[in-house]
């Protein structure tokens, strides 16, 4: 293979690269969903506290992705090239501090778990940076063709979730299984210590192996431009290089999009630990299956996305993931807490929830993979313009969008904690708290929705497009 060759990828490569998602995904996803969590009812930190250290993280984690992008791109080795040895380094962070991050005493003072929370998370967060930003930027690099990138990305995709699965059903079946003291695994503090260092191990050797399975790829991918050596290393060129990036209107309406779909879909997961716990009754184990329901069907559907996006283009498959994601992530609360459409009593509970986690897992499944063939179609446009083959920056600006609007559901999800009355550490919460914790999020959803439409409406890279860009790429 070399940089021009659109011909596809074996699938067994695919699998090398596909794999190291785990690496990221597992410690990331349950910190998403488990942190808060663990800090209010566990470690009974004060919920504007907790709200304000993961969103300040999160915020952290935001800014530094398009940093790292841009030292990816404009770092290189004979022996590495730009991506490799930020696959190795970020595994080896990611395992240290996910081990320290889950292993805070509950019975030291307020103040000292607040600090060692603030420095371990924004430690973990730093290393999953390290790691994921030139792992994303690999994946754009590892074909130019328009389909191929799509398939690519759902394979990365594909473990991505499995990396979740193993995370939200590891947890609570492994970790937060009942025991008499603590019928709900979860508010378990000797929990925590042994999932972090298992997380930890486990991304650990999917980061070598991805490493490993990747590194034949180094002497033939994009290395630096020539206009790239002549610019150097610096701020200013940093700079330059993130204003170039924006001045692109199809992957600026990309960045907006999940921007403002962040802002106000992560709410619901922040939270998704509160409302199954208080809301729904819900035990570890049955939280668990419930999460994986979601996620196989996120799996299962990336098939259905790849021929999609070969019938109605990218913009248009994503569109439809949306509708369908909505129904399932605003269905759930509206038909049990807000309508009362099925009982919330009863033994039927979970079967009736799995109905929406399917829906919303098919929809989940279309942004999972396809914005980020997306985001490589778009830096074909600029390469064109600059010269220049900047993947990682543009991975890193995504991912700040990204992140840069988890952030805002993060402190979000402090303030409407306090805002409903929730009680820090007690065992059951009052009707009322109950009943917000489910529609609060679903309110927030509903108003941010035209908004991702219009911002999704303005990419206009088609298929034929995109091929044209790469008929004057592909014959300089």
């Amino acid at each position: 293979m070399n940089r021009h060759n659109p011909a596809r990828l074996p699938v067994s490569r695919k699998l090398g690269y596909g794999i190291g998602c785990i690496a990221y995904s597992l410690p990331y996803q349950i910190t998403a969903s488990a942190l808060l969590f663990y800090m209010t009812a566990v470690l009974d930190i004060p919920v504007l506290w907790a709200g304000a250290i993961v969103a300040a993280s999160a915020l952290w984690d935001a800014m530094i992705d398009p940093l790292f992008g841009y030292l990816s791109d404009n770092t290189e080795s004979r022996r590495f090239g730009r991506r490799h040895q930020y696959l190795l380094a970020g595994g080896v962070l990611i395992c240290l501090f996910s081990y320290c991050l889950w292993s805070i005493d509950p019975n030291a003072s307020s103040v000292f778990k607040i600090v060692l929370l603030c420095v371990l998370v924004f430690a973990l967060k730093t290393a999953l940076t390290i790691f994921v930003i030139p792992y994303n930027a690999l994946g754009g690099e590892l074909s130019t063709d328009y389909d191929e990138r799509s398939s690519i990305q759902s394979y990365r995709a594909l473990f991505y979730i499995i990396g979740m699965i193993v995370a939200l059903v590891g947890s609570n079946v492994v970790f937060f299984r009942s025991t008499p003291t603590y019928p709900k695994g979860q508010l378990n503090p000797a929990a925590y210590p042994a999932m972090g260092l298992t997380f930890g191990i486990i991304a650990l050797i999917i980061a070598v192996l991805c490493y490993f399975a990747t590194r034949r790829y180094i002497p033939v991918l994009p290395q630096r431009s020539e206009a790239m050596k002549r610019k150097g290393l610096s701020l200013r060129h940093a700079y330059e290089d993130l204003r170039n990036a924006l001045g692109n209107k199809d992957f600026r309406a990309l960045t907006l999009m999940i921007f403002i779909l962040e802002a106000g879909f992560q709410l619901g997961i922040v939270i998704g630990y509160h409302v199954n716990t208080y809301t729904y009754n819900l035990t570890g184990p049955v939280i668990g299956l419930l999460g994986l329901t979601l996620l196989t069907c996120s799996i299962v559907s990336q098939p259905f996305w790849l021929w999609v996006t070969r019938h109605w283009e990218k913009k248009g498959a994503l569109m439809l993931g949306m509708v369908i994601g909505l129904v399932g992530f605003l269905g759930m609360p509206w038909a049990h807490v807000g309508w009362h459409l099925f009982p919330m009593d009863g033994p039927s509970l979970p079967y009736t929830l799995g109905i929406f986690y399917i829906l919303g897992g098919i929809g989940n499944g279309a942004f999972m993979s396809i914005p980020y063939s997306m985001v490589a179609d778009a830096a074909d446009i600029d390469e064109l313009a600059s010269g220049k083959r900047d993947e990682g920056l543009y991975y890193g600006i995504y991912n700040f969008a990204y992140k840069l609007g988890t952030s805002i559901s993060l402190l979000a999800s402090g303030l409407m904690l306090h805002v409903i009355g929730f009680k820090q550490g007690a065992p059951t919460q009052t009707e009322t708290v109950a009943y917000y914790l489910a529609m609060a999020p679903s309110y927030l959803l509903i108003l941010i929705s035209p908004f991702v439409v219009l911002a999704l409406s303005r990419y206009s890279i088609s298929r034929s497009r995109h091929n044209a860009v790469r008929v004057q790429l592909d014959g300089r």
